[in-house]
């Protein structure tokens, strides 16, 4: 067995590593930090769950769901969020940069129009209940 062989190998996978975990680090917090230039800067109370009193008791348990599921993966997630074109979002997932968007009442093409004026930089996640 080479020592030196087996030294080098463990050096190019300890780098390797360590350059995948920064580019993970700098993907989640520089990618939140650019998705939430689309959010109205009043509107950024990250991982809490807001709702009108005009929701449905299902939306609102749903919407509570989807904020439990990220908050367990650690997620940094906006609810409510209010765009900085004044579109609003049920919940933006900041970390992945996804946006769940709840379909209790609505019509498909009342969803297909709001979802016109979001962020492009946003995927669109459509939850029918």
């Amino acid at each position: 067995m080479n020592i030196e062989l087996m030294k080098q190998s463990l050096y190019t996978c300890k780098k390797r590593a360590y350059e995948a975990h920064i580019r993970k680090l700098k993907e989640k917090y520089f990618g939140v930090n650019e998705r939430l230039q689309n959010i109205r800067v009043s509107n950024r109370k990250l991982n809490c769950l807001r709702w009108h009193n005009n929701e449905s008791r299902q939306h609102v348990i749903k919407k509570l769901d989807i904020c439990i599921e990220l908050k367990d993966l650690n997620h940094e997630f906006i609810t409510e969020a209010i765009f900085i074109n004044n579109s609003r979002a049920d919940v933006v997932d900041l970390t992945t940069g996804e946006i769940y968007e709840i379909l209790v009442s609505e019509e498909e093409k009342d969803f297909y129009e709001k979802i016109k004026n979001y962020p492009k930089c946003f995927r669109i996640i459509k939850i029918r209940i």
